[in-house]
């Protein structure tokens, strides 16, 4: 009988599988050919079954031999043994599955936190560090700074009501009027439980952030950028030369540039002079703000023909900051490297247009008006606006980039703009 560690270790000199007892039933194996550490204790127990004459012995794993976490010393062994067979005698079952039921146990505790960590972990491998940034963001400081992390997911479950619990964060973040921000943290919670639910950490049909057809509330409603008709156009267009606002001339500029090339904020922000030719600037798909898909249209760049109203915005760049790395240097002590994303639509709030107009909201203008005053073709200008094709026919077939058309689009718009009262 092992009663000692030096008799333990003296087994790893067998070379085939031995076992030996220590005693009520513990067992210490020695296993060459295992990978467990070649030395593991089980245990074995008489256990009455139904149709059988005599008890069948029942054989439980119990631990690799060791002193680090999460291996048992030849006492902690003895230990573990004894709280294994107590387990066995008062639920009547099987030693064997006394690990099993642990592993319920634990999987059963699994909480909100558990859930989002591992979403975003598997979110890291397919989305833009932008984008993981940004779930974290809504996903931590938005819907757990409300409902607890460690919330049990079982108690999140739709019949256990968890439903009000989600649908109460939810209102609580679009907080009268964050309609937006509320329905994109109930999408990206439903992907959460939808992960949880494939884990078996919840049950299937439970998930409490689904959206129910016929789903009438203030947070599932569309809600469009705000934009305005092409009769205020040349007001707009006024007060952003004028600047009565004081405002920092790289805001102005991007402003402007906006206002002619209908960028998204994000992309226009981190334009880099090495993506500046003479007839084109060159944004590579992998920039923040073209919505390219990681690892599908992230490869697509976006090409932007240069008019010379847009290389005068340049050139004025230029002569104010020389060539560094951005056309539009941050302004100050800031998270980003470049131009905040946010300075054209702070700057178009300064000049009046809080709740009337956001730089997103320009692109419903360029895309109306192109085709109506300038009697643009919608394709094209989709084209020149980012979009890519759609549809599994377009996106396996469709490559035109109709640039001639655009550079002429992009020449009649900047000058559309001038006549309107842009000044460049």
């Amino acid at each position: 009988m092992i009663k000692t560690k030096r008799q333990i270790l003296d087994l790893m000199n067998m070379d085939r599988k031995t076992r030996r007892s220590c005693g009520n039933g513990l067992l210490v194996v020695r296993d060459p050919r295992s990978k467990k550490g070649g030395l593991y204790f089980t245990g074995t127990m008489q256990r009455r079954v139904p149709g059988k004459s005599k008890p069948v012995p029942k054989e439980c794993w119990i631990g690799v031999y060791g002193s680090n976490a999460g291996q048992y010393t030849l006492s902690a062994a003895h230990e573990k043994w004894n709280e294994i067979k107590q387990w066995s005698i008062q639920e009547n079952r099987n030693p064997g599955e006394y690990w099993k039921e642990k592993r319920q146990e634990v999987e059963s505790q699994k909480t909100l936190r558990d859930a989002v960590e591992v979403f975003l972990c598997l979110k890291a491998q397919t989305v833009k560090p932008t984008t993981l940034r940004e779930y974290h963001l809504k996903l931590t400081n938005q819907v757990m700074g409300i409902i607890p992390p460690e919330t049990p997911l079982q108690h999140l479950e739709w019949d256990q009501g968890g439903r009000r619990v989600v649908d109460k964060a939810i209102d609580q973040i679009a907080n009268g009027s964050k309609f937006d921000l509320a329905r994109r943290c109930q999408k990206l919670l439903f992907q959460v439980f939808n992960l949880a639910i494939s884990k078996q950490w919840m049950e299937r049909g439970q998930n409490p952030a689904v959206r129910l057809e016929g789903d009438a509330s203030p947070k599932s409603s569309s809600r469009h950028h705000k934009t305005i008709d092409w009769e205020q156009v040349p007001q707009l267009l006024e007060r952003v030369s004028l600047n009565r606002s004081n405002t920092h001339i790289n805001s102005v500029a991007a402003t402007k540039l906006m206002l002619m090339t209908f960028l998204r904020a994000g992309a226009l922000t981190r334009m880099e002079w090495e993506w500046v030719g003479q007839e084109f600037i060159t944004f590579p798909g992998t920039t923040p703000g073209l919505k390219r898909r990681r690892g599908k249209s992230d490869h697509i760049p976006h090409l932007v023909p240069v008019t010379g109203q847009i290389r005068k915005v340049l050139d004025h760049m230029e002569k104010i900051h020389g060539r560094g790395k951005y056309v539009f240097p941050k302004l100050r002590k800031s998270r980003y490297e470049h131009l905040d994303p946010s300075a054209p639509n702070a700057f178009l709030k300064r000049i009046g247009y809080d709740g009337e107009l956001v730089a997103h909201g320009w692109r419903s203008v360029a895309r109306t008006y192109g085709v109506d005053i300038l009697k643009g073709r919608e394709i094209v200008i989709e084209r020149q606006m980012g979009h890519l094709p759609t549809g599994k026919i377009g996106k396996a077939y469709d490559r035109a980039q109709y640039l001639e058309e655009r550079t002429e689009f992009m020449k009649q718009w900047c000058e559309l703009l001038e006549e309107q009262g842009l000044i460049i």
